[in-house]
């Protein structure tokens, strides 16, 4: 059985910024709110796309604030519909991506001396 090559490829990631408070004095409260921002992709050549994810922790007692940019590469077929790519683009571009910030955040707090944050998994194709 040969194998078929998806139309929309994750080519990689890179982290570009992230910032991680963390109050030495108070208690770190573990109610958190997650909030991204997502800036609208751009083709950066042809068949290549670049989608950035912001994601921004914080806590309801203000003790921890974290922030992290991502930006996924990908690579997408000729071939496709801009209505298809725009799909793509929105929402699957995101939601592979996600998993990647999710790991980082959970290493980032972990070597910071508090226990590891560690993200729910969320369906951000509703977004």
């Amino acid at each position: 059985m040969a194998e078929q090559i998806a139309n929309f490829r994750f080519k990689g990631y890179k982290i570009i910024d992230s910032t991680i408070r963390i109050s030495e004095e108070m208690e770190i409260s573990s109610k958190l709110e997650i909030n991204f921002e997502q800036t609208i992709g751009s083709i950066i050549e042809e068949g290549m796309y670049k989608h950035t994810l912001t994601t921004k922790i914080t806590n309801d007692n203000s003790s921890m604030n974290i922030e992290v940019k991502a930006v996924g590469f990908f690579e997408f077929d000729k071939s496709l519909s801009n209505e298809l790519l725009q799909d793509f683009f929105q929402k699957n571009a995101p939601a592979i991506l996600f998993p990647y910030v999710r790991a980082y955040i959970s290493t980032l707090t972990g070597l910071s001396g508090v226990a590891p944050l560690i993200l729910p998994t969320l369906n951000l194709s509703k977004r």
